[in-house]
């Protein structure tokens, strides 16, 4: 998985927070923070699924 698209949007979304509402933006990145890490974690069960060390 390519990290630099979502660094990218940390990157403009900093920049966005000088013009816009701070809560805004802050949303902004616990939303996507909270969804990467959800992917992340279904990734993780569903490696560890197919992995033979099931006990």
């Amino acid at each position: 998985m390519n990290l630099q698209p979502f660094l990218n949007q940390l990157n403009s979304a900093k920049v966005k927070t000088i013009k816009e509402p701070t809560f805004t933006a802050l949303f902004v990145l616990i939303a996507a923070s909270v969804g990467l890490i959800s992917d992340w974690a279904k990734f993780m069960a569903g490696l560890m699924g197919t992995l033979p060390n099931n006990h």
